[in-house]
């Protein structure tokens, strides 16, 4: 697995929370809701992205509805509750710290010599 896929599977239950922010969503319109706002950058298959959703029903994040569609057929829907919005809150704070203290680490060099170079003036 390429690092790239492994830092968008550590943000994967905070972007399905997030699609569902807005409105009640089945598994097939979350994937290619991800897909087209992600103009294509995330694909979600369905091996990762039911255990997910299952995870997070499982902790009380999400709720499910089954709606009958076509005969027998239902689609479920993905409904984000009280606990879900919170939890997405605080996760998209940790989130922004995170990458806020990697941009700290990863220019930190650059930051070193402009005080340098400010300092020998």
């Amino acid at each position: 697995m390429s690092i790239r896929d492994n830092l968008k599977r550590g943000t994967i239950e905070m972007i399905l929370l997030h699609l569902l922010e807005e409105e009640d969503k089945y598994g097939y319109q979350l994937s290619q809701d991800l897909e087209k706002q992600s103009e294509g950058e995330y694909q979600l298959n369905e091996a990762t992205m039911y255990p997910t959703l299952y995870r997070l029903k499982k902790n009380g994040f999400l709720e499910e509805r089954k709606v009958q569609v076509v005969g027998k057929r239902f689609r479920v829907y993905y409904h984000l509750t009280e606990s879900g919005k919170q939890h997405l809150e605080e996760t998209k704070a940790q989130y922004k710290q995170v990458c806020a203290s990697i941009e700290k680490v990863m220019s930190y060099r650059d930051r070193v010599k402009a005080a340098g170079k400010k300092a020998n003036k």
